[in-house]
This record gives C-alpha cells, structure tokens and sequence, in this order.
C-alpha cells in the first residue's frame, strides 16, 4: 500500500485509499465510492461519497489529458490553485469553495463538493435568472484584483507575489490560443463553419489592423504584472445557485492586466444572450442578460473607483484624475479581451456550449457569425467603448447591421 509520500498520479482505486488512510474525513465505517467527474483537459477530479456527505480532490498530472499539444505542465499548479482559493475564501467567503487540504507532494487539493449549486453557463442557457449574479460578480472582479494591485498593498510584498504567482506554461497556452490562434491558425485547430470561411480569412487571418491590437493586448498580458487575476473567468468557472456564486478553476491565475477578467466575463455573457437571441428567442430572459451585461459594467466602475478612493494605501492614488485614468485603461483592455474571447471561442479549439450544442447548421453559423462580429468591432473599438456608458447598446447595433 502506499504512503502517498511520492508524487504519482492517481486513479479511482488510490483516491480511495488516500481518502480512507491520508485525510480520514470520513468515518473508517464508511462506504465509500469514488468518481471521476472532470471535463476538463489539465486535471483529474473526483467526487468522493459516502452517500451522505461528499467531497471534491483535484490533482494535476504532468501532460494535459489528451496531450495531442504534446504539452508539459508544471504539477505544482493545483497547489497554487488552492492557495488562490483559499485567498479568495479569505475576503469572499460566501464567494468561494472551502477548501478542506491541500497536499503539496501528491498536488491536489480538497474542497467542499458544489452539488447543490449549478455551473453558470449551463444555468444561464436554461434559462436561470440570478437577480445576484451582477452584484457578486463585480464584488470578486474589484475585490480580488485591486486588493493585490499597487497602491493598495505593501510594494515589497506585492513584488514578490509577481515572482511567487508566475504561471509560465499556463500563461504561455493563453498567449496562444487566445492572442494568436484566432489570427493565424498556427496549430491548425481552429474550427468553424464552412461557409464562414471567406469571412474570416479577410476579417481575421489578413487583417493586420486587427492583428496589430491583438499583439498590444498580448504584449500587456505579458508585461503588466497590475493585480493578481483568475486568468480564465468564463461562466464554466463558476457555479451558482439562488444565493450565490462561487468562482472556481484558477489554475491560469497570475499577476496580469485586470481588465482581463473584466473581458472574459463580458464575452461570456455576451455567449449566453446571443444563444438565447437566436435558439430560444426569449425576449424576456435576453433582455435580463442585456441587463446583466450592462449592470455588471456599471457596478464595477462604481465599485472601483469607491475601493480606490476610500481604501488605496497611497496618497498617490487617491486622486479623481488619477482613478479615471487608471479605470480607463482597464476597460480599454476589457473590451479588447472580450473581442478576443469571442473570437478565440468561436474559431478556436476551446469552442463554447452555446455554439457547440446548436444541432441546426443554418442557427450555429449565424451565431458565430454574429459573435465574430461582436467580436471584431469590440477589439478594433476597445479605446472608444472604455468612454461609453451603454455597452449593449453598441453589441445590439453591431447585431442590427449584420447582414445574415
């Protein structure tokens, strides 16, 4: 039997005897079982049960899943997970899963199982409506980031973070596929429908203006260390039920431009209202996600400029000018990494529900066509809409002029 005091990879059989004999959460009484639930493509996770009280443990493996990118990763990710979690969990409580341990030889980690809860993209495509999904969601966007970022906390220790949270092959497959791929199909994955195909040949693969405010973006994903960021916030990181959010899976998390989060949640949303517009045609729920959309925007400028105001630890900062400037810049970087998430997910290999689930051909490539539109002028506009105070109203005119 092992000890579990050297790494190795497990499956169903060894979690369950690291359950039993390595964290003794449950009764030795028990009957256990145990199941793989993870779809993921970076790690293995597991549901462990006694029929009554469950359990989740994450573990990393060297290789992504299906390692047809040949990719290695570093094993200590989940470890650095855990320990954003249990940080998010320190000033989100509510906002966040508890995690129970974390295990830095086997890396993986144990939280508390989200079974009553349901994940946001696929609740959002039901037809849920959260009437707190826009107050909570800007709550961990502003709190998370600004309470890591200059002027709010001791420079020493924050340069020292920028080095303790780098997250060089996780970061480096983000630089990919969302900074390059789109634009030049360099792994040849990108997936579309055909007839699309002209389209974004001229809009994309030749576009050099738009090319050009991808590699700005990417060039200040890679060189601006702002805040410490989730790194891939998109409506399958997040579960929900009528109370609350809990955002999870922030393996890609790192010190980065802030409104990449902010860009990534909008372009998610954005996934969500333009499913709905044209599979279910639900006047009434679009119009909540145009709400939530817009609402979220609103918050988090509100939100950012009161916490920076009221709570920056430097008298520097504690200028209107100064807070303008600064939440200016990051809803250029927002809106231009929407435009990127929208376009990565809708050409790429990471493909997104609302598209991928749409059987009728005809239906699918009208969403994507409408997406990469979205996306496109979100990108080439990002410095005009970092100034406008009606996002969904530009997203519906771009909507409007489509000629299907």
């Amino acid at each position: 039997m092992t000890n579990f005091n050297e790494y190795f990879l497990m499956e169903e059989k060894d979690v369950l005897l690291y359950v039993k004999n390595k964290l003794k959460y449950f009764s030795q009484d028990d009957n256990i079982i145990c199941k793989e639930i993870g779809d993921g493509n970076i790690n293995y996770v597991y549901r462990i049960s006694n029929g009554k009280d469950s359990i989740i443990l994450k573990q990393a493996g060297v290789h992504t899943r299906s390692n047809s990118s040949g990719r290695i990763l570093d094993i200590n990710r989940n470890s650095r997970e855990a320990d954003i979690l249990s940080f998010y969990g320190s000033i989100l409580p509510d906002l966040a899963p508890k995690i129970i341990s974390i295990d830095r030889v086997m890396n993986l980690f144990v939280m508390e199982d989200l079974k009553s809860f349901l994940v946001l993209r696929d609740a959002l495509m039901k037809g849920h409506i959260y009437h707190h999904l826009q107050e909570q969601i800007t709550d961990f966007l502003v709190e998370t980031t600004l309470s890591t970022a200059d002027f709010f906390m001791d420079p020493f220790t924050k340069k020292e973070n920028v080095i303790k949270y780098t997250n060089k092959e996780l970061c480096k497959i983000s630089e990919e596929l969302v900074f390059r791929e789109p634009f030049f199909n360099v792994l040849k994955e990108n997936v579309f429908s055909e007839s699309l195909n002209k389209f974004v040949e001229d809009n994309l693969y030749n576009n050099k203006q738009l090319q050009l405010e991808a590699a700005k973006l990417k060039y200040e994903f890679m060189n601006n260390p702002q805040a410490l960021i989730h790194g891939d916030l998109h409506t399958g990181s997040i579960f929900v039920n009528e109370d609350y959010i809990k955002v999870m899976d922030c393996e890609f998390a790192f010190y980065g431009p802030i409104g990449y989060d902010l860009g990534t949640i909008i372009a998610n949303f954005i996934f969500s209202y333009v499913y709905h517009l044209y599979v279910t045609k639900d006047k009434n729920y679009t119009s909540f996600l145009f709400n939530v959309i817009d609402n979220t925007l609103k918050l988090f400028k509100n939100k950012f400029i009161s916490k920076f105001l009221n709570e920056s630890t430097d008298i520097s900062a504690q200028n209107d000018y100064f807070v303008e400037y600064y939440l200016l810049e990051v809803l250029k970087t927002g809106f231009g990494i929407c435009g990127l998430e929208l376009l990565r997910r809708t050409t790429g290999c990471a493909r997104v529900k609302e598209i991928e689930s749409v059987s009728d051909d005809d239906i699918r490539r009208d969403i994507e066509y409408t997406l990469l539109n979205i996306g496109i002028e979100c990108l080439s506009y990002r410095d005009r809409l970092s100034e406008e105070e009606k996002f969904m109203k530009f997203v519906d005119n771009v909507i409007d002029n489509i000629n299907l």
